[in-house]
C-alpha cells in the first residue's frame, strides 16, 4: 500500500540539452511511496522531486547518486523522501573508506534497505573505479562484509564489455571473494548499447542471472548509438519495452535508467520530466502480455 510523504517545496537547476519537455512540477506535490523497481541515477538531488507524486501513478521508489549519502539534507526541501536512497562506495580511496561505516549506517537508519560496492571496477574510463579484483575482494572484506545480514549488499557494478571486462572480471570477483567467505546478495551490473539493441539487453541480464543465480539489480542502462540511431522516437519505444520487460522479470529486483538529468529523463529547462522521464515514472504496458508495447494489443 502506498504511503504519503509530507510534501516539499520544489525547486531544480536548470540547463539546456535536447529532450522534449513533457511535465512540469507542482509547486508543493505530495509524494508517495511505492514498491516499483524503477529507480534513479542523478548527481542533483532536486532532480528527484518530480516523481512520486500522489495521482500520477509513480513506479520510481529509489535512487542512488554514486556517493554514500545524499547530497542535501532534510531541511534543504530539495529531494525527495518518497524514494529509498541507497549508499554506494565508489572504490577504495581513503577519503571514501574513512567515513563509509559511519555514512552507510547512517543511510540505513534513514531508511536505505540496501548497500552497492564500487561503481565499474573492471573498467579504467572517467568516472569507473578502476580496481582490480584482488584490490575489490580486499577492500570488499573491509568495508562492505561488516553489513553482511543487515543491510542485502550488491556485488560490485560491472560494465557490458566483453572479455576480461564485465560479466568476465565479475566471474573472477566472485570466485575470489566467495573464498574468502564475502557476503553477496545481489549482482549489479551495467547495461549500454543503442535503441535496437532490446534483445542484448534481455540475454545480457538473463547471462547476468544464469552464471550467479543471485537477483540482479540493472543499476545503469543506457543509449550510445548517436543521435542518428537513438531518436527521441526510437529511445521512448525502447524505454517501453524495457521497462516493461523488467518489471515482469522476478530475478530483476531493481534497475535505473541513466540518467536523470536534463537532456534525458528531466526536460531541458530542468524544471520537470521529459517526455522520456514520463514513460520511465509511470508507464505500464496496456497489453497482458509484456512484448505488445505499442498499444496496439
Amino acid at each position: 500500500m502506498p504511503s504519503t510523504i509530507s510534501t516539499l517545496a520544489s525547486t531544480t537547476n536548470s540547463a539546456s540539452t535536447g529532450t522534449t519537455p513533457s511535465s512540469t512540477m507542482s509547486p508543493v506535490p505530495t509524494y508517495v511511496r511505492n514498491d516499483g523497481k524503477r529507480g534513479l541515477c542523478y548527481n542533483n538531488d532536486s532532480l528527484t522531486l518530480p516523481y512520486a507524486h500522489a495521482g500520477t501513478d509513480s513506479h520510481v521508489s529509489w535512487g542512488y547518486d554514486w556517493y554514500y549519502s545524499r547530497y542535501s539534507t532534510p531541511n534543504d526541501g530539495i529531494e525527495n523522501r518518497a524514494m529509498t536512497f541507497i549508499p554506494l562506495l565508489f572504490n577504495d580511496n581513503p577519503s571514501l573508506t574513512d567515513v563509509w561505516h559511519e555514512k552507510a549506517q547512517a543511510a540505513i537508519d534513514a531508511g536505505a534497505d540496501a548497500l552497492m560496492s564500487f561503481n565499474e571496477p573492471d573498467s579504467c574510463y572517467g568516472g569507473s573505479a578502476c580496481m582490480s579484483v584482488n584490490q575489490s575482494v580486499a577492500a570488499y572484506k573491509k568495508y562492505m562484509q561488516p553489513f553482511a545480514g543487515i543491510v542485502p549488499l550488491g556485488a560490485p557494478a560491472v560494465t557490458n564489455g566483453g572479455p576480461p571486462y564485465g560479466l568476465t572480471w565479475l566471474s573472477e570477483f566472485i570466485g575470489n571473494c566467495s573464498a574468502a567467505d564475502c557476503q553477496i546478495d545481489f549482482i549489479n551490473i551495467h547495461w549500454y548499447a543503442n535503441s535496437y539493441a532490446f534483445t542484448y539487453l534481455q540475454s545480457y541480464i538473463q547471462e547476468a542471472h544464469d552464471r550467479f543465480g543471485k537477483p540482479i539489480w540493472v543499476t545503469e542502462i543506457g543509449m550510445d548509438g548517436g543521435k542518428d540511431l537513438d531518436t527521441e522516437e526510437n529511445v521512448e519505444a525502447f524505454m517501453r519495452k524495457a521497462v516493461s520487460w523488467l518489471d515482469a522479470v522476478p530475478y530483476v529486483e531493481r534497475y535505473a535508467w541513466f540518467i536523470d538529468a536534463p537532456g534525458n529523463l528531466i526536460n531541458d529547462d530542468g524544471n520537470g520530466l521529459s517526455a522520456l522521464g514520463v514513460i520511465y515514472n509511470n508507464y505500464t504496458s496496456p497489453c497482458p502480455d509484456w512484448q505488445n508495447t505499442d498499444g496496439h494489443c
